[in-house]
C-alpha cells in the first residue's frame, strides 16, 4: 500500500455549494434602481422643505430690514422737522412774529435748506405761514412726508401726507405722529 492519496480527475463542472439555484421572477437590478430613486425623490424632498423654509425666513428678514431702514429714514425727517421748529420759535421769541422771510429762516441754521416749494428731500424744509402760525413738511428718504404746524400760543401738531408742503403742512392736527 502506498501513502498517496489521489484527488481523482477534475470536475467538467465546478460543483455547486447549497443546492439547486431557484430562478427568480424579480430582477434584483431593477429592485435597486427603484429604491435608489426613491431614496433620491425623499432626499430631494427633505432639501427642498428646508430651502422653502429658509427662503421665507430670509425674505421675512429682508422685508423687517426694509422696514427698519424706512424707520430711520422717517426718524431723520422728523428730526429736520423738529429743528425747523425751533427755528420758527426762536425767532418768534425774537421777532414776536413767524417769519416769512427765507433769508432769515435760512441763515438761523444754515445746515436746513428752507424752501416754500415742495420738500425734496430729509434736509429740505418747505415752510408757510398762516396768521399766527408756521407749518413746515419734509420729505422722509422712504418717501413718506412729514408735517408739523405750531402756533403762537406753543400748541404743535402733526401730521403727514402730500402733497409734501407747508402749505399742506397747515392742516396738521395730531397731537403726535
Amino acid at each position: 500500500m502506498s501513502d498517496e492519496f489521489h484527488y481523482g480527475e477534475r470536475a467538467k463542472h465546478p460543483a455547486r455549494l447549497g443546492g439547486p439555484r431557484a430562478k427568480s421572477s424579480i430582477p434584483f437590478k431593477l429592485v435597486g434602481v427603484v429604491a435608489g430613486v426613491v431614496v433620491a425623490a425623499a432626499a430631494a424632498f427633505v432639501v427642498l422643505s428646508g430651502a422653502d423654509e429658509a427662503g421665507k425666513e430670509i425674505a421675512g428678514a429682508r422685508s423687517e430690514t426694509l422696514g427698519q431702514v424706512d424707520r430711520a429714514y422717517d426718524a431723520a425727517a422728523q428730526g429736520t422737522v423738529g429743528r425747523a421748529v425751533v427755528v420758527a420759535q426762536s425767532l418768534y421769541a425774537e421777532h414776536g412774529t413767524f417769519t416769512t422771510d427765507l433769508a432769515t429762516l435760512s441763515a438761523f441754521d444754515p445746515g436746513l435748506g428752507f424752501t416754500s416749494g415742495p420738500s425734496t428731500g430729509p434736509e429740505t424744509v418747505s415752510y408757510a405761514v398762516s396768521g399766527m402760525e408756521f407749518a413746515a413738511a419734509v420729505r422722509s428718504g422712504s418717501g413718506a412726508c412729514w408735517w408739523v404746524k405750531i402756533d403762537a400760543s406753543g400748541v404743535t401738531t402733526y401730521g403727514s401726507g402730500a402733497p409734501c408742503t407747508g402749505e399742506a403742512a397747515l392742516a396738521a392736527s395730531s397731537p403726535s405722529w
